[in-house]
């Protein structure tokens, strides 16, 4: 029950991908370790990688059993499935990739395969090709492929001059069922002050999200959980402050790079299960992060579309300042913040307000407009409440303190006494 004594609206089902890169071979992993992605708070996981000429085909099942025992649903690191096997003809990878089907293709925990990651100019073709391969043949499955983000000079390395037009031609030739990207400038030391953070994070939102309101598939979005080159490794605010404001700009899928260190290498650190195999405090702060946004927010979040983004504040990537003109007549607070319109299956109208500061929490103040307007909160587990309001014939507004990063999110309720 409402605080008002009316019954709580009841989320609807919802599964929201929540995942991460592996890069472990399969002779490193066991079924145990399946332990680690759960306690991590992932619904979805990269599978060690697998070669069947080196690699005991049963250890991989085991994983796949013990994770569709946790819900967990397995993106299939195969060798055969990559698209450099297309380099050997088209016959050798078709012929290799039907039986990685064979050996795990009917699994329940399987998602689909792994394609590749970050193709170039010179590996495109080959990549959207073995991305309808692998639809042609297993056409159940969801093939994975990851893109590079955009930056400035990367037209050069992917052979398009627009990003847009090569996120078009990848969306013609691969058909993919979401666009899936990486992006990390946002962890760069001081990011509000170069382009090489948060401007190009948050063109990189806005050329994914335009893309996939184009071609009407969803995007996911790759953030980081270890630090290395000159990307610091991420604290429980930073963490959180990338999936609220990844899932404010409309990705309907996160993964985090990456979970486990193995050896030591570059001046990568701090992973959430370190070179020791042990867990870290990073394992816990994104364990929280992940799991919290899984109880709280996802349970409706996973069925919003967005409607519309803008900045309050400061903008950064292109996206617009709040101009007034939407649901939301006004947002305030003493650091930026993103402000979202999402809308459900049955068109009910919903907000959200993101503190975009990673560092500093503010109080933030937030009116929308509309008929006798009301706010419901969105609260633990999707459930509603009525939040403490000032409400007028043609607005209502709200104050909440955020935390860095943190969002919170309200259903509109109209014409409401």
């Amino acid at each position: 029950m409402t605080p008002t004594g009316k019954p709580s609206k009841t989320p609807a089902k919802h599964f929201f991908p929540i995942g991460f890169w592996n890069y472990c071979p399969a002779d490193v992993l066991g079924r145990e370790s399946v332990r680690d992605w759960a306690d991590a708070g992932m619904t979805v996981a990269m599978s060690p990688e697998y070669d069947p000429l080196r690699h005991d085909r049963g250890a991989i099942v085991a994983i796949l059993d013990e994770a569709q025992k946790l819900d967990i649903r397995v993106i299939v690191c195969d060798a055969r499935s990559y698209w450099h096997g297309l380099k050997k003809g088209e016959k050798s990878y078709r012929d290799g990739f039907k039986q990685a089907v064979r050996d795990f293709g009917s699994h329940p925990a399987v998602m689909g395969f792994h394609v590749g990651d970050e193709p170039d100019a010179a590996n495109f073709d080959d990549a959207c090709r073995a991305m309808r391969i692998q639809k042609e043949i297993a056409p159940s499955l969801t093939p994975f492929l990851n893109l590079l983000p955009w930056y400035e000079g990367v037209e050069t390395r992917v052979g398009f001059a627009d990003w847009a037009a090569y996120l078009d031609a990848y969306a013609e030739k691969a058909r993919p069922a979401f666009f899936c990207y990486d992006c990390y400038s946002q962890m760069n030391p001081e990011p509000e002050k170069s382009f090489w953070g948060y401007e190009m994070y948050f063109a990189n939102l806005r050329l994914f999200l335009e893309a996939s309101l184009r071609h009407r598939i969803p995007f996911w979005t790759t953030l980081l959980s270890v630090g290395h080159f000159k990307y610091r490794p991420p604290k429980e605010d930073d963490l959180r402050w990338q999936l609220n404001t990844a899932v404010a700009h409309g990705a309907s899928g996160i993964l985090w790079f990456f979970l486990y260190m193995r050896e030591p290498h570059c001046n990568y650190r701090v992973a959430p299960v370190d070179e020791h195999w042990e867990r870290t405090e990073t394992f816990e702060w994104l364990s929280r992060v992940n799991r919290t946004f899984l109880k709280w927010h996802a349970p409706v979040a996973a069925n919003l579309s967005l409607v519309k983004v803008s900045h309050a504040g400061r903008a950064w990537g292109g996206f617009p300042l709040l101009d007034g003109r939407g649901r939301v007549a006004a947002a305030n607070a003493d650091q930026p913040l993103v402000v979202s319109e999402f809308e459900d299956r049955r068109k009910q109208c919903y907000v959200a307000v993101v503190n975009n500061s990673q560092t500093q929490s503010t109080f933030a103040t937030l009116a929308v407009a509309g008929k006798q307007p009301a706010l419901q909160r969105i609260g633990w587990q999707g459930v509603e409440s009525e939040p403490e309001q000032h409400r007028g014939n043609d607005f209502s507004r709200v104050q909440a303190w955020l935390a860095p990063g943190q969002m919170e999110l309200y259903r509109i309720r109209e014409g409401s006494a």
